[in-house]
């Protein structure tokens, strides 16, 4: 009966753990209240059948007024502060910021005590870094809800930095289902050489990571017709289990001070898709190549001027100059199109407004083994230090299985097409 209904209607648990999910989840809800008409109260602006806010990601406390399905998590209460001073003060009840005590119980059943009120939950969207004082806790907590709702999707949003823990790495990949990771530095790369800030903060990162989670939850939000709903991004992305690491690629990404005095309306599809395939700081993910060995990927085009038929051969064959596809993989390319308007922060955007966006979420085997490297050269730095304990070797082990699994596949889809990947962006 699950798939009798709306995935509109099918509630999505947020957690946002520590001080980069905490920011980067609000700043996710801050968007999301102006996608869906909602004032910083959480009091909808000008209520129609059109512009009720979806039920998968806010309740509706009375007539007028939803609250977002979310909650925020931090060992320290300065970022919770921070939101709970800000203008969105009202936006969230009490009952949805709690500081980590040694105990998970506390926890897990505000988590259930929300949870047990929804119809159809289909899982959940956990936004935290792999690194700090609270990646200790997120790996325990991804145990423990894999545990409590075993058939029910767990979906990451995981920032990582240039070194990366092995066992924290290890348990977010045994038991998260999905796992789209942001690399700070290539973040810091996109805001300093797509938007053009001198000197990005970690506010300019983490706004630019939650425009691209609007994105990516576009369709769940807004009635699309690729990824949208969370078990869509397993069948749709995920050939293999265990290869589960999803790349994430968005244009334009045009300066914000360019928008005075420039047109960004109607670029065609092909124009806005080509730099996703062929130039640099285009990816979440640090890259060192265009050319990419791909199992998976779902472009998934947002505006209200998008043209079906620009999404053609032309652009398709353009792409696979770059991107080249296993024959062995059952998912393959896919296309969806939404057409709610991208939206930017009010008075604050570093990006310019743009009628139309792509956004990219691939599996690819350059990017998932380049993040298997950083661990296990980390590990390696480690082990001269202190000796390594049961869990550190699995993990060990672990990764240097995912390592060689993206390696083979990599050259099946090197050999097949005969190509050469270590030509560098030019």
């Amino acid at each position: 009966m699950a798939n009798d209904i709306d995935t509109n209607d099918r509630e999505v648990f947020q957690l946002h753990i520590g001080s980069a999910g905490v920011e980067i989840g609000h700043r996710c809800w801050e968007l999301y209240c102006l996608e869906h008409n909602l004032a910083i109260d959480g009091n909808i602006i000008n209520k129609t059948e059109q512009n009720i806010p979806p039920v998968c990601f806010f309740s509706e406390k009375n007539d007028n007024n939803y609250r977002p399905r979310t909650l925020f998590i931090d060992s320290h209460s300065s970022t919770i502060d921070k939101i709970k001073s800000s203008k969105y003060r009202n936006l969230y009840t009490d009952d949805q910021f709690h500081l980590i005590t040694n105990s998970y119980e506390t926890i897990l059943d505000k988590i259930r005590k929300q949870i047990e009120n929804y119809e159809n939950f289909q899982g959940f969207i956990i936004s935290h870094a792999t690194y700090g004082r609270c990646s200790n806790f997120t790996s325990e907590l991804l145990q423990k809800l894999t545990s409590d709702y075993p058939t029910k999707s767990i979906v990451t949003n995981s920032v990582f930095d240039s070194s990366i823990d092995v066992s924290s790495m290890y348990n977010l990949l045994k038991y998260a289902h999905v796992v789209i990771p942001m690399e700070n530095k290539a973040i810091f790369n996109l805001c300093k050489h797509r938007l053009e800030i001198d000197t990005p903060t970690y506010t300019n990162m983490n706004r630019l990571i939650a425009m691209c989670w609007s994105h990516i939850t576009c369709s769940m939000r807004f009635k699309g017709c690729l990824l949208a709903d969370l078990n869509e991004f397993q069948t749709a992305l995920i050939p293999f289990p265990n290869l589960k690491m999803l790349s994430s690629f968005l244009a334009p990404l045009i300066p914000f001070s360019y928008s005075t005095n420039i047109d960004f309306k109607s670029s065609s599809v092909y124009d806005m898709c080509l730099p996703l395939f062929s130039q640099n700081h285009t990816c979440f993910i640090q890259q060192s190549t265009p050319y990419k060995s791909v199992l998976a990927t779902s472009l998934l085009f947002r505006g209200e001027n998008i043209i079906p038929k620009e999404i053609g051969q032309k652009l398709i064959i353009d792409m696979k100059k770059w991107w080249r596809f296993s024959n062995s993989s059952p998912t393959g390319f896919k296309c969806g199109i939404n057409y709610c308007r991208p939206y930017i922060f009010n008075n604050e955007s570093d990006l310019a407004w743009t009628d139309k966006q792509v956004c990219a979420i691939t599996n690819e085997t350059t990017t998932s083994k380049h993040l298997c490297e950083i661990g296990l050269n980390q590990s390696d730095e480690s082990s001269k230090e202190q000796n390594k304990s049961v869990e550190h070797i699995e993990a060990l082990d672990y990764l240097q299985g995912l390592r060689k699994d993206y390696q083979e596949l990599e050259r099946e889809i090197i050999n097949a097409n005969e190509l050469n990947l270590n030509t560098p962006f030019v």
